[in-house]
């Protein structure tokens, strides 16, 4: 959504989008002239922009994000707007980040927020030049945006966050506004990669590598016994293991190991050429020892 906003002579761009925050390291080490946020609290975040003018975005329980701005020093400050409307809680702190006259903003919202709940919305937006229009993005049970990187040129900036699974990225682009939100999944190690078979000959595992914004995944079929054949996702990878998640039933009904217990098992192959083993979360034995077929 968008939104026009007056920032004095040369306007400011503000990002908004669902779950940011992040705060400014010591503005005591800003070069003069530069940028530099100087209010930072849990409602209330004012950056001073390198012409002088202030932007102040603050939380109001009710209401949503609030946006106001004076031209210079002495001068009186504006009427505040509504950058985003809600009548969800505020989290913990608004994030703001400047470069010359771009202004990025990480805010979020979600009940018991502040109690240690995670956010259900959070928003990002974007201004330059002029009376400032705003680009507003909202990402609905999205938790946080870890940072936003704004380029030389203001014309660009990317809000990230990298987890276990990748890094998600959000761009905004100078008279186009904010674009797709992008997952970039983490490679599955090769070490994985193919068909595994239980010693038991019960069942076999098949892994397959990720592609752009589709995660690696894993097919269970069973070999003997009653038919079963899933899908599931491997969001946790690391080097040595990898844990499956978001099971999808391809034929057939669930039965033991297709799947494995989500949430509390893992596969393990310790060493590139050595055999795979299903685990249980934080126990060494196995419950299933396999061979690469």
């Amino acid at each position: 959504m968008r939104a026009t906003c007056v920032f004095g002579v040369a306007g400011a761009v503000l990002l908004t989008t669902g779950g940011i925050t992040a705060c400014q390291g010591d503005t005591s080490a800003d070069p003069a002239g530069a940028s530099r946020v100087v209010k930072d609290t849990d409602d209330e975040a004012v950056v001073e922009l390198s012409d002088g003018r202030r932007v102040s975005l603050r939380y109001q329980a009710g209401t949503g994000l609030l946006e106001r701005h004076r031209s210079a020093r002495g001068k009186p400050w504006s009427t505040s707007k509504t950058v985003y409307a809600t009548k969800t809680d505020p989290c913990q702190g608004i994030d703001l980040k400047a470069q010359r006259t771009t202004v990025t903003v990480r805010a979020d919202f979600g009940q018991y927020c502040r109690d240690g709940e995670p956010p259900t919305e959070s928003v990002a937006a974007v201004g330059t030049g002029g009376p400032g229009k705003w680009d507003t993005h909202l990402a609905k049970d999205w938790d946080r945006w870890d940072r936003v990187d704004i380029a030389r040129n203001e014309k660009s900036a990317t809000f990230s966050t990298t987890w276990s699974a990748g890094t998600t990225t959000l761009d905004w682009r100078a008279g186009k506004g904010f674009g797709e939100v992008v997952t970039t999944y983490k490679k599955l190690g090769t070490r994985f990669l193919g068909t595994w078979r239980a010693e038991d000959g019960s069942h076999q595992v098949t892994f397959r590598q990720s592609r752009l914004n589709v995660p690696a995944s894993a097919t269970v079929e069973m070999l003997k016994g009653p038919t079963c054949e899933v899908r599931m996702d491997l969001i946790d990878i690391w080097e040595d293991r990898v844990q499956p998640r978001g099971t999808k039933v391809l034929e057939g009904e669930k039965t033991t190991y297709c799947p494995p217990e989500e949430f509390n098992t893992e596969y393990v192959v310790a060493t590139a050429d050595g055999p795979m083993e299903l685990r249980n979360l934080g126990d060494a034995t196995p419950l299933v020892t396999y061979r690469k077929s």
